[in-house]
């Protein structure tokens, strides 16, 4: 019998498959890994199959070269979420870390990016050769000062998208050598050429391995010999046509088959495998916690989405009459990113204490109001401070109650510090926000203006409760038009070259209330 020709990527290819088995039967899969400081940690990834979540590997400081050598992690074929690589000294390639790594999913992502390699100062080449596919998410490849072998790769094989990418400030192109095998002189087959961003060329991951480009309807997988693969498989495949001999599924994974759809009975968990009602039922999301996942639409939840609950022994997930009652204990929980804010979406009742400090972004506001909309009682304090990305807060818009449990510095419910384009409390006003004990505190927020605290005072039952020092009225709306006047000209001249303007004497009530007047205008 004939032994089938290769291409050029093929050999690495099947001794994956070997390595890993003919097929999906053996899945070993893990939860989210946050491997830090030392080497030694990399052992968590012994036997897994799948990372189902985010695996980040970061801050080995005290790591070289020879600390890499001989470890291995061919097992590891999918990360469901995303791939982080930061500053991990030693490391030189992923290529005998992750040998089999195909598919990293981007189900949820690192502020937009599925696989990001940042200020790894001794990575020679990325190498991940099995790598077949990113399905979601751009790439951030950055600050890695001898990194080649990026100018061979073709993303567009590999996403969706790839126009999003950011791959800037690495080793300069005209300092690598960035030669493909079979190429001047290199050894191996040659490898396919193709064209990406207007530049055809060999595609490569480093000197000694290439790219799998395959001879199939674009976007299919293929066996080391260059055969389809099944329409479900994805990354590879060790038998043509045969959803039970892929390396990792398109769609979904159930008992070893890539199918398209859950078969009856089973319902999607992750988006990428099917789970029965009884393993559902028996999921934690944090090992050793309580859980609260619920069956919806076809799909096994961490939580029954907002307006939804689990009705008594029952998994499955019932619809609510009116607001959903959700308890969240959180302590003291900062909320410095819109990513700090999933864990609360669906709360109602927030046991403990919130802390903003939203430093940057932008237009915030829909994804707060998403995670923080149901939030209807904080039973400590609620304070905002320097969150310069905040224009209103509105995105609280069923807050009622702020009980003050507990305060800041023993005095203050609500604390409000410097929020430089903080304009608008949002619907706390009419919603009837209460503070039943505590001060409020409001303080260089130039843009607010006084009148919505005052009302705000009225409406909590606040007011007296503090100094006038407690909301100051020379560091809040100091830079917004919260007053109107107008003022009567009483004479102008018009020029050739310029216009003469003259009017009433204005009188503030503080002469130092006046800064200055600014005349706009436009030419006709």
């Amino acid at each position: 019998m004939a032994v089938p020709a290769l291409w050029p990527w093929g050999v690495h290819l099947l001794m994956s498959l070997l390595s890993l088995g003919s097929g999906l039967d053996t899945l070993e899969v893990c939860p989210s890994l946050d491997i830090r400081s030392e080497v030694t940690e990399l052992r968590r990834l012994e036997n897994c199959s799948v990372v189902e979540g985010h695996l980040q590997i970061l801050l080995m400081f005290a790591a070289t070269g020879e600390d890499f050598r001989g470890l291995s992690f061919p097992r590891l074929t999918q990360v469901t979420d995303y791939l982080l690589l930061f500053r991990v000294y030693g490391l030189e390639s992923l290529r005998d870390l992750f040998p089999n790594l195909t598919v990293i999913r981007g189900t949820r992502l690192f502020l937009g990016y599925a696989l990001i390699i940042f200020e790894m100062p001794h990575l020679r080449d990325v190498g991940l050769p099995s790598l077949g596919a990113v399905l979601r998410g751009a790439v951030r490849v950055e600050k890695n000062q001898e990194l080649c072998h990026l100018s061979t790769i073709d993303w567009g094989l590999l996403q969706p998208a790839p126009g999003t990418n950011h791959i800037v400030g690495n080793k300069l192109g005209e300092e690598c050598a960035d030669v493909c095998p079979g190429v001047l002189g290199a050894a191996g087959e040659p490898c396919s050429r193709t064209t990406f961003s207007g530049r055809t060329d060999y595609r490569c991951w480093t000197s000694s391995h290439c790219q799998k480009v395959c001879p199939c309807p674009r976007g299919m997988a293929c066996t080391a010999g260059g055969d389809c693969c099944h329409s479900e498989c994805l990354g590879g495949c060790s038998q043509p046509e045969d959803p039970r001999a892929c390396v990792a599924c398109r769609h979904l994974y159930f008992q070893g088959v890539c199918l398209r759809a859950c078969p009856p009975g089973t319902y999607q968990y992750e988006s990428w495998r099917c789970v029965t009602a009884e393993l559902c039922a028996h999921l934690r999301e944090v090992p050793g916690l309580a859980t609260t996942f619920g069956i919806y639409e076809g799909s096994c939840l961490a939580q029954c989405p907002p307006g939804f609950t689990r009705n008594g022994s029952s998994i499955f997930c019932h619809k609510c009459e009116g607001l959903c009652p959700k308890e969240c204990k959180v302590g003291t929980k900062t909320i410095d990113s819109v990513q700090a804010t999933q864990d609360l979406v669906g709360c109602t009742h927030v046991e403990g204490n919130l802390i903003l400090n939203l430093r940057q972004g932008y237009n915030l506001e829909p994804e707060l109001q998403r995670n923080l909309g149901l939030v209807e009682t904080i039973t400590g304090f609620l304070k905002i401070k320097h969150s310069f990305a905040l224009v209103t807060l509105g995105f609280f818009k069923n807050l009622k109650l702020i009980r003050g449990d507990s305060m800041v510095d023993g005095n203050y419910t609500l604390y409000v510090l410097d929020n430089q384009n903080l304009q608008q409390l949002g619907s706390w006003v009419t919603a009837g926000l209460t503070i039943p004990v505590g001060k409020i505190y409001f303080a260089f927020n130039p843009r607010l203006c006084l009148e919505h605290i005052y009302q705000l005072e009225e409406v909590t039952g606040t007011r007296g409760r503090q100094s006038k020092a407690e909301i100051n009225p020379r560091t809040n709306g100091d830079r917004a038009a919260c007053q109107t006047r107008t003022l009567r000209f009483v004479f102008n001249l018009t020029e050739e070259d310029r216009i003469l303007l003259r009017w009433e004497r204005y009188e503030p009530l503080e002469a130092r209330d006046l800064l200055s007047f600014i005349v706009y205008y436009k030419e006709s």
